[in-house]
């Protein structure tokens, strides 16, 4: 049976919530397939109660439970300890017990259609497989590894890559990237539509780690150990067109064996960090020419930092990044958006036909910007929205 939908992406497209992985019934393309009526569209389910990394609703639910709407006096002392209670079920679980690296999930197939990997970047979806997953939780020192206060399982991103990736763990599938399991669908099955959504993680650490560590420009992107490519997150936009045109090539590689020949990918662009719910702008605002080069008035900040902090602890702790730090990342951003259009065309004259389609997210979340279009944004809301109190918009 053909392939209705099948997913490469990072965290949005996994479903991640609230700091945790995932909630996979409620990504977009789950939602995708119920609309267009895909009734064996598979996904990796994670346990209710243990999800990988900070599952923060889970938390707020559990200091409900125990403590009520309202911390009182003595409650304070034990809220810490409730919080590890939570980090340290879910450690457990998948570093010690059920869910640790190379224990089978026991499911009735071995793949799923969605592969997406909260943090992949452009080349994890042909550089990082299980094994190489395998060798980074095997490489972890025994510090690492030891049962830490208020910490949720080590190397998270390799043990959700191995999950999604051979959830069976078996070891004919031990070198399977998110890319090869495209190619095996479309060989066996032929697949229909492709979402290909990446390239947010080639620049979202910079508003996470408010700092930026920027790859060499030089190429050595794809030849880089996982260790190496960690420590960038910003990668150059000479760094970027290499690997997002390698991973363009792969994909058509990949669906050249298609049982399905009317394929179409939908291919999704990068979204500015200065608009995506993060890092919060404050300080004195500053207008300006919005470098997308439309020529348009945009809003900009002096600072930015985490939303819970005003901008007194941001300066004191120092966790902040300047307007020129934004507004750079943004440029490459830019950038990066561009390649994509380009490697896009190119590739759909090479097919002969218009085989990938650009869905320009980042120019719609700009379009629809409040505090980015002085409380003036110009996109267009479906007409339900248009009698729906109160009004809506992105504050």
């Amino acid at each position: 049976m053909t392939v209705e939908l099948f997913t490469i992406g990072d965290s949005i497209s996994q479903g991640v919530m609230s700091g945790a992985a995932a909630n996979t019934h409620l990504s977009y393309s789950t939602i995708l397939s119920k609309v267009l009526g895909i009734a064996d569209y598979r996904y990796l389910a994670w346990p209710e109660e243990l999800k990988l990394k900070w599952d923060l609703e889970r938390v707020l639910r559990v200091l409900e439970e125990r403590y009520g709407s309202d911390l009182r006096g003595w409650e304070w002392l034990g809220v810490l300890g409730t919080i590890n209670d939570v980090f340290d079920a879910s450690e457990d679980y998948y570093e010690r017990k059920d869910g640790k690296l190379g224990t089978p999930l026991g499911l009735p197939h071995d793949s799923f259609h969605n592969v997406a990997v909260e943090g992949m970047d452009a080349g994890d979806a042909f550089l990082v497989t299980p094994r190489t997953a395998e060798k980074t939780v095997e490489s972890l020192t025994r510090a690492q590894r030891k049962d830490r206060y208020l910490a949720a399982a080590s190397a998270p991103f390799s043990r959700n890559a191995y999950r999604v990736l051979n959830p069976n763990a078996r070891p004919d599938f031990m070198d399977y990237c998110a890319v090869s399991w495209l190619e095996h669908h479309a060989r066996s099955e032929g697949v229909k539509r492709l979402v290909l959504w990446l390239g947010a993680n080639n620049a979202l650490g910079t508003v996470l780690d408010l700092d930026i560590s920027q790859s060499p420009g030089d190429g050595s992107v794809l030849t880089s150990a996982r260790a190496e490519r960690i420590k960038w997150n910003l990668w150059h936009p000479d760094d970027f067109e290499l690997e997002y045109a390698a991973l363009v090539e792969k994909t058509v590689s990949a669906m050249s064996q298609n049982r399905y020949t009317d394929w179409h990918c939908y291919v999704g662009t990068v979204p500015l960090v200065t608009i995506a719910p993060i890092a919060k702008g404050m300080g004195e605002a500053r207008l300006i020419a919005d470098p997308d080069g439309s020529g348009r008035q945009c809003r900009y900040y002096q600072f930015y930092s985490y939303f819970p902090f005003s901008l007194e602890t941001a300066l004191k702790t120092g966790r902040y990044l300047k307007f020129r730090d934004a507004l750079f990342i943004d440029k490459c951003i830019i950038r990066y958006n561009e390649t994509i259009k380009r490697v896009i065309k190119e590739q759909n004259q090479k097919l002969g036909r218009e085989a990938f389609h650009v869905v320009d997210i980042s120019a719609k979340l700009r379009d629809m910007a409040w505090k980015r279009g002085s409380g003036n944004p110009t996109y267009e809301y479906p007409e339900f929205f248009s009698w729906v109190y109160p009004p809506l918009d992105t504050k």
